[in-house]
C-alpha cells in the first residue's frame, strides 16, 4: 500500500513539508510523544489568587491593553489537546487540517477572547545591547527595582526576580502615579513572558518587551494582538516539526479556541468562578467586566453538543468590548509581526468561520517558510524594524489586502471542486490504526514516482517581501463522548468528512439514519441537499457501509492529571 495515496497528502505542492512533519513518524507507531507545554505564570497567579489586584494597577493595565489577558485567568493546560492540534498543523499554511476543511485561531479569536488591541504599530525595533549593570539601571527605571546580577541571563530577566519585588510592594490609593505604573509594568512584563508568549525557558522574559512599555499612554497604540499570535504560529510551527518535545505561546489562548469553537472538544461550561462583574475605578468610571475568555475558568460539567460554535456577537461580555473592535482586519491577509518574527496570517483559507462561502485558496508561497528560520538568536542590535521594512510596510497596507467572498447560503458552504481538491492535497490520516478502513476508500493504490510529489521552488517575483490526525492514544479519552470525527483520531463510526464544520449542520443522528438506509440500497453516496443548481457542488462523498459495520473499538480511559478532559 503507497502510504501517500493513502494517508496523504496525494499532492505535495501545498503540504511541501509533509516529510519532516511529526505527523510522518506517527503510523510508524510513535503516537504516545505528548508535547511539554511551556509557561511561567504559576507564581503569577498563586500570588493574586490571595492578593487582590489595585484598582489602581488594574485601571493602569487597561490602557496598556492587557486588562482582558488578566481578567480571564489561568487555565489548567491540557497537553493531549494541543499536542493533537498540534499534529494537525501545518506551516505551510498556516492552518490546522481537519477531515472537514482548513480552520485556523485569526486574529478575530485573540481580540473576541483576550480583549487584546489588534490594530496599531506592529511591535518590533531595535534588539538593544546592553551589559549586565545596564540593564539593571533600565530596571530600576521602569519595574521600580534593580534585579541581582543572577536574575539576567543575557537581555532576560528571571520572572521570580520581578514577583519577589512584587511581593514586597503594596498599592494603595495614596500610592505615587509613578510607583503605580512601575507596578503594573511588572504585571504586564509577567504576563507577556509568562502566558502570552513564553518560550522554551519557562522561566525567563525578554526585557526586549519592556521598551514597548516606556510610555504607558501610548502602549495601547500598539497591535499586541497580531504580536501575540505571530509568537503563537511560530510555536505551532515549531512543534509541529519531527522531533520537537515542548511548546511555547498563548496555548491558553488557543485551548480556550478550540473549546470555544469546536464544541465536541469542550469540556463544557459550569458555573463561573472568577468576579466577573465591573470593576468601579472612582464615582464616574467603570471598567468593563472580564473578557469572552473567561467564561471557560469554570467548573466544567463536561457536557457535549456537535457544532462548530460561533461567537455570539450579542452577549454582554464581547458587546463590552465592542468599541475597541476592529472587525474589518479579522479577514485581512496580512504579516504577524513580533521583533524577528514574522507570520502570514491566512483568513482566506478559512472563509467559513466568518459565515462566507470558501473558494479554493491560491498556493501558498513556499518562500513563506524561509521566515521561520529568523530568530533572535545571536542577533543582537539588529533593528528588526529595517530588517523587516518590506513586511511592515505590507502591515501599513492591511486595509488592502482584506478578503470578501459570497456569504454562505442554500447549505452551500463551499464552492464547485473545493472537496475535490481538499482531498487531493490535505493529510487524511495520521495514524496507522485506520489503515483498515482507508484501505477501501482509497480504491486502487496509484504509483507515485518522487517526481511526482512536487514542491514548489520559489519564483522570482520582484514584488516578494524578504526578510534578512490523528490524536495520538493519550487523548483516546475523548472517544467515549464525541460522536463524530474531526479527524483528530477518534474512533468513532465512520461517516462523511462533513459532519463537523465551522458552519452548523444537521444532527449527527440525521447523517447516520441517511447512511443506514442507503446501505440497504446499492447506492453508496450520501447527499444531505437536493438543490438542482447545477453550478453547486455536492459536499463529499464516499462509500462508507462497510465502516458503519465495522465494531468499535474497546478503548480505555487514560488518567493524563491535566484536569482538562476525562
Amino acid at each position: 500500500m503507497d502510504r501517500r495515496a493513502v494517508y496523504g497528502p496525494r499532492d505535495g505542492t501545498v503540504l511541501s513539508q509533509q516529510l519532516q512533519h511529526r505527523s510522518d513518524d506517527i503510523p510508524e507507531g510513535d503516537i504516545d510523544v505528548v508535547l511539554q507545554a511551556k509557561r511561567a505564570d504559576g507564581v503569577f497567579w498563586n500570588y493574586f489568587k490571595d492578593h487582590d489586584m489595585h484598582v489602581r494597577v488594574l485601571d493602569v493595565l487597561h490602557q496598556i491593553g492587557f486588562y482582558g489577558v488578566y481578567r480571564c485567568g489561568r487555565l489548567v493546560y491540557d497537553c493531549h489537546l494541543i499536542t493533537a492540534l498540534v499534529e494537525r498543523w501545518r506551516p505551510e499554511t498556516h492552518t490546522f487540517h481537519f477531515r472537514v476543511g482548513e480552520a485556523t485561531i485569526t486574529l478575530e479569536d485573540v481580540q473576541i477572547i483576550w480583549a487584546l488591541p489588534i490594530d496599531g504599530l506592529p511591535v518590533t525595533g531595535l534588539d538593544i545591547e546592553r551589559s549586565t549593570e545596564e540593564w539593571q539601571i533600565y530596571c530600576r527605571e521602569y519595574l521600580g527595582f534593580s534585579p541581582d546580577e543572577e536574575a539576567f541571563k543575557g537581555s532576560r530577566l528571571h520572572t521570580h526576580a520581578i514577583m519577589n519585588f512584587i511581593r514586597t510592594v503594596e498599592i494603595t490609593h495614596d500610592t505615587p502615579r509613578p510607583t503605580v505604573v512601575q507596578y503594573t509594568r511588572c504585571i504586564a512584563m509577567l504576563l507577556l513572558g509568562g502566558l502570552m508568549c513564553p518560550d522554551s525557558s519557562g522561566n525567563m522574559v525578554p526585557l526586549l518587551y519592556l521598551s514597548k512599555l516606556e510610555e504607558i499612554n501610548t502602549a495601547r497604540n500598539y497591535s499586541w494582538g497580531s504580536a501575540v499570535l505571530a509568537f503563537l504560529y511560530r510555536e505551532l510551527c515549531h512543534a509541529s516539526l519531527k522531533g520537537k518535545a515542548a511548546i511555547g505561546g498563548a496555548l491558553q489562548l488557543l485551548q480556550i479556541w478550540a473549546w470555544s469553537r469546536i464544541i465536541p472538544l469542550s469540556p463544557g461550561l459550569g458555573v463561573e468562578r472568577l468576579y466577573m462583574d465591573q470593576v468601579q475605578v472612582n464615582i464616574d468610571r467603570f471598567l468593563p467586566a472580564a473578557p469572552y475568555g473567561a467564561i471557560w475558568n469554570c467548573r466544567h460539567n463536561f457536557t457535549r453538543t456537535f457544532i462548530w460554535q460561533p461567537y455570539d456577537m450579542d452577549s454582554d461580555r464581547i458587546m463590552a468590548y465592542a468599541a475597541d473592535f476592529t472587525p474589518e482586519l479579522w479577514r485581512s491577509t496580512c504579516p504577524l509581526i513580533f521583533y524577528a518574527i514574522v507570520e502570514i496570517h491566512h483568513p482566506e483559507r478559512v472563509l467559513r468561520q466568518f459565515g462566507m462561502r470558501q473558494n479554493i485558496p491560491e498556493m501558498p508561497d513556499s518562500r513563506d517558510m524561509t521566515l521561520h528560520q529568523i530568530s533572535r538568536k545571536a542577533r543582537t542590535g539588529t533593528d528588526w524594524g529595517v530588517q523587516h521594512i518590506l513586511h511592515i510596510r505590507r502591515w501599513q497596507r492591511r486595509r488592502d489586502t482584506i478578503v470578501n467572498r459570497p456569504p454562505i447560503s442554500n447549505e452551500r458552504h463551499t464552492e464547485r471542486g473545493y472537496w475535490e481538491w481538499y482531498n487531493n492535497i490535505t493529510r487524511r490520516f495520521v495514524s496507522s490504526s485506520t489503515s483498515r478502513r482507508v484501505e477501501k476508500a482509497a480504491g486502487p493504490s496509484t504509483a507515485y514516482t518522487p517526481q511526482d510529489y512536487y514542491v514548489p521552488q520559489p519564483s522570482q517575483q520582484d514584488d516578494w517581501f524578504q526578510s534578512a490526525p490523528y490524536m495520538p492514544s493519550h487523548a483516546e479519552s475523548y472517544s467515549a463522548h464525541v460522536d463524530l470525527d474531526l479527524g483528530l483520531g477518534v474512533n468513532q463510526p465512520y461517516a462523511p468528512e462533513y459532519n463537523v464544520s465551522p458552519i452548523p449542520f444537521p444532527s449527527f443522528s440525521a447523517y447516520r439514519d441517511q447512511v443506514e438506509s442507503s446501505s440497504a440500497t446499492t447506492s453508496s453516496r450520501l447527499h444531505i441537499n437536493d438543490d438542482d443548481d447545477d453550478n453547486e457542488q455536492d459536499e463529499p462523498t464516499q462509500n462508507i457501509v462497510e465502516e458503519i459495520r465495522r465494531p468499535r473499538r474497546q478503548r480505555h480511559r487514560r488518567n493524563c492529571g491535566t484536569g482538562g478532559h476525562f
